[in-house]
């Protein structure tokens, strides 16, 4: 980790798509840092894409992170420069992909998709965490997973009785097109099967990898 500490004022270059300002809190502050690994990883992802990345939130001073409206815990990355929330400036390509796509770059990811929130989360810690979030405040943990997203089907049984596997139905419930829920049941079973068959992937109704990653269009970009 290096750590680069700047102005508020400054909004230099970082690398060739971000720049200071990019990661700046938003809170008026004056002293801002920002990880040079996380610029660079949010840059090969940029570059992979071939889209602008919008960063919704960079560092974040004590006072900030602790405000009503951020919530942030008490030791967030954010806090010393190694977090960014982001997502694509025109809204182009949806979280789920995103998380995919950014887990190939970072150990530490979460997937943000709910009413009014659809971004992820990247940090640069050493450990592997990996988690959803399908309601305001509510993280289940995927870190578990070799894969970012559970393996889920109708039902979800099995390894599927985890919190992670309740949240990620409504994530794919979304990149199906239907009321994200939260229930794996005939309908969404029914809608999963026709995308498998439309993706050319093995129409068995079990959410896994390949199909995470071609239902929501990662695999373009992998």
């Amino acid at each position: 980790m290096r750590v680069i500490v700047y102005q508020a004022s400054d909004t230099s270059a970082l690398s060739k798509n971000f720049t200071r300002k990019d990661f700046k809190c938003p809170c008026g502050c004056t002293r801002q840092m920002v990880d040079s690994e996380l610029v660079e990883k949010l840059q090969a992802i940029r570059d992979k894409l071939g889209k602008a990345i919008k960063v919704t939130s960079g560092y974040r001073c004590i006072t900030h992170n602790a405000s009503k409206t951020v919530g942030g815990s008490p030791n967030s990355k954010h806090r010393y420069g190694m977090a960014a929330d982001w997502r694509m400036v025109n809204r182009s390509i949806n979280p789920v992909a995103l998380g995919i796509i950014a887990a190939q770059y970072f150990k530490a990811v979460g997937i943000y998709w709910y009413d009014g929130c659809a971004i992820v989360h990247t940090d640069t810690r050493d450990a592997k965490a990996t988690w959803l979030c399908d309601a305001p405040r509510h993280y289940p943990s995927t870190t578990y997973q070799k894969f970012i997203l559970p393996t889920i089907r109708r039902g979800c049984t099995g390894d599927a009785n985890r919190a992670a596997t309740r949240a990620a139905p409504k994530m794919l419930q979304r990149l199906l097109g239907l009321t994200p829920d939260g229930i794996f049941g005939e309908g969404t079973e029914n809608a999963l099967l026709k995308a498998q068959k439309a993706h050319g992937l093995t129409v068995d109704g079990i959410c896994g990898p390949a199909s995470w990653k071609a239902i929501s269009g990662a695999s373009k970009y992998l």
